[in-house]
């Protein structure tokens, strides 16, 4: 069982997405609507998540 998107009822959700440099997957918390940088764990390069 897997999940890749639930809300938390705070207007954020968990999203699992792809570094765009190293393809590893991450789980990350990203707002309900608009976007987020976020940093990757493995490679330490920062990329945009939005919430769509």
């Amino acid at each position: 069982m897997r999940i890749c998107s639930k809300s938390d009822g705070i207007g954020r959700q968990t999203k699992e997405v792809a570094c765009p440099i190293c393809t590893v997957h991450l789980q990350v918390q990203v707002p309900s609507s608009g976007s987020e940088t976020i940093e990757c764990g493995v490679c330490q390069h920062p990329f945009l998540v939005s919430s769509h």
